[in-house]
């Protein structure tokens, strides 16, 4: 039986993905963009959290060029609004689900803040393992952290052969 994957995108993935300036290399822009439209063209579902959404906004207001830090914005906000509009080119997770933030905050207290794991890292693992629990289930399903953060793929669902790591 084929295999079929869901990612989890983690921010290391869309500074990348994104080429944020001192947060880049040309290099791993493009083996992630090459990941992403070969993730896309075989219609994986693509997931990035709101938490890594925020966290890559902080990383784009420091970027000292005005003119800059304005065209990154609005890329990153377009791309955003067609994800909760249209679910491309990602979902956003979790959305609307407001009592999941609860469930993140205590999953960051109970099980991730005695390994050091804060909580947008440790709220794309939690969702990683609920897609995989709830959504992703079935023997031919993978679900796999996009991430350059070698820490952060170790708590994976799924281990994925090829990762890149950076």
């Amino acid at each position: 039986m084929k295999s079929v994957a869901a990612y989890v995108i983690d921010t290391s993935y869309l500074l990348e993905l994104y080429a944020i300036p001192g947060k880049s290399t040309p290099d791993a822009v493009s083996e992630i963009r090459n990941r992403l439209r070969s993730a896309a063209a075989s219609r994986s579902p693509l997931y990035i959290t709101v938490p890594s959404i925020y966290e890559l906004a902080k990383h784009i207001v420091r970027i000292p060029d005005g003119n800059q830090r304005r065209r990154y914005a609005v890329h990153v906000k377009n791309d955003v609004l067609s994800s909760l509009k249209e679910g491309t080119p990602w979902n956003v997770i979790p959305s609307r689900q407001f009592d999941t933030l609860g469930q993140l905050v205590s999953s960051f207290v109970e099980n991730h803040i005695h390994e050091g794991i804060d909580l947008t890292d440790g709220t794309v693992i939690d969702e990683a393992r609920r897609l995989r629990q709830e959504r992703y289930k079935g023997p031919g399903w993978r679900v796999h952290i996009w991430t350059t953060d070698g820490r952060l793929k170790a708590e994976e669902p799924d281990r994925e052969r090829n990762a890149y790591l950076g």
